[in-house]
């Protein structure tokens, strides 16, 4: 019987076979590779915040936060120490000039007026008393000066008729008395010299005297005005009217002198005060135009001062605020300023992107095949503001362009939205 033998396929054509079967699958997979997404990653949709990009005027702003302040504050401080008795308002009332805010309570200063009042009436009766003793001691030496006065012409009219007597030759005047006539006139013309003296000197010490009595007086009115005006002080009334806005106090607090009693302001006259970060702060000049946002309403001023000092990062911008107040305004309330820096006509902007940074060339992801990608791109920025950003290059009219955070995807020159 015949064995059949089987032969063997030799090795070289088994691996012709492998060799085969392995190219057609690598073109599999290169057709396949052809016919799938590109993406290496993909994002949601809902996930992304997107802006477009726009032609036209570009407005450059730079933003803030602050308030709305009083023009004119107010500081009332107590001219007197003393005691909180009543406080009759509190802060946010309106008040009016004059209107009582608060009484304060001071005995020791009440008696010190009585005890005042009482040395000025003491004084005015001295001051009364020594005017009658100068008219007195006046009338005394003027009666004096006329006694003296009257002997002397009464002795001169004796000498000239005993001159005239002797030069006649008339016997009944000796020598003898005529001498002594001359010596009496004599005497009493240098008395008579010596009292209207003395008088003028009188004068002048009684007016001296009289001076330093009323200077004295008139001292001490001065201190009873200013015990006065503190006393009345202990009734602390509005200077302007306007709101209160702080009142530091309680009942039965001391109160020492100079301490801040209330802070008042009107409140229809407010600017604001914006602050800006310092490295944005450069742009600013005095004159722009800013808009204000109060949540409900917008008012439109301009920079009417710019603080030459940095405090904590900011730089404080004063504004003038020149359309009327809405009804929402009042001091301290939190405010938005944008001001306006320069405007730009014919220009490519869109919403300013996560890290997006002027005069900078940095990527973006923008969307294209009808939004179902982004794709990596260089864009060239230039002036930057708030919330816009100037394209110089890069993009084109319309464009949408990831402005959300990227830090996701950002490694990715692609990525699909789904």
């Amino acid at each position: 019987m015949d064995i059949i033998k089987t032969k063997k396929t030799p090795f070289y054509k088994k691996k012709a076979a492998v060799f085969s079967v392995a190219a057609a699958l690598f073109a599999g997979a290169v057709y396949g590779v052809t016919q799938v997404d590109f993406a290496s990653a993909t994002v949601k949709r809902s996930n992304l915040l997107t802006a477009e990009v726009k032609a036209g005027e570009f407005t450059i702003k730079v933003s803030g936060h602050g308030v709305l302040a009083p023009r004119d504050v107010r500081w009332v401080a107590s001219n007197v120490e003393g005691k909180v008795e009543k406080i009759l308002m509190k802060p946010g009332a309106a008040v009016n000039q004059g209107d009582l805010i608060v009484e304060l309570a001071n005995p020791e200063l009440k008696q010190k007026v009585e005890e005042l009042q009482w040395e000025r009436t003491a004084l005015e009766a001295e001051l009364a008393a020594l005017k009658v003793s100068q008219q007195t001691k006046l009338l005394d030496m003027q009666a004096s000066l006329l006694q003296t006065k009257m002997a002397y012409d009464k002795a001169n009219m004796r000498l000239q008729a005993e001159e005239q007597l002797i030069q006649k030759g008339n016997a009944t005047v000796s020598r003898l008395d005529y001498e002594g006539s001359k010596l009496t006139v004599s005497q009493l013309k240098e008395t008579l010299a010596i009292d209207k003296r003395r008088e003028m000197q009188l004068g002048e010490n009684l007016k001296a005297n009289l001076t330093a009595q009323q200077a004295r007086l008139e001292k001490l009115n001065k201190t009873i005005e200013r015990a006065e005006f503190q006393l009345a002080s202990l009734k602390v009334v509005a200077p302007v009217s306007g709101i209160l806005q702080a009142m530091p106090l309680e009942l039965g607090q001391r109160v020492s002198l100079g301490s801040n009693v209330a802070k008042f302001a009107k409140q229809d006259d407010l600017i604001a005060e914006i602050k800006i970060p310092e490295l944005k702060a450069s742009a600013i000049a005095l004159g722009q135009s800013v808009a204000i946002d109060t949540r409900f309403n917008t008012i439109m001023g301009k920079v009417k001062r710019i603080d030459p000092a940095v405090v904590e990062g900011t730089v404080q911008v004063d504004v003038e605020l020149e359309t009327p107040l809405p009804q929402e305004a009042r001091p301290d309330l939190s405010v938005d300023g944008d001001i306006i820096v320069a405007k730009k006509s014919n220009t490519l902007f869109v919403r300013r992107p996560a890290f997006s940074q002027a005069e900078r060339t940095l990527s973006a992801f923008k969307l294209v095949e009808n939004g179902r990608y982004a794709e990596k791109v260089a864009v060239t920025y230039g002036k930057a503001s708030s919330t816009e950003i100037e394209i110089v290059t890069g993009l084109a009219v319309g464009d949408q362009v990831v402005i959300s955070e990227q830090s996701e995807f950002s490694r990715h020159a692609r990525v699909a939205l789904n």
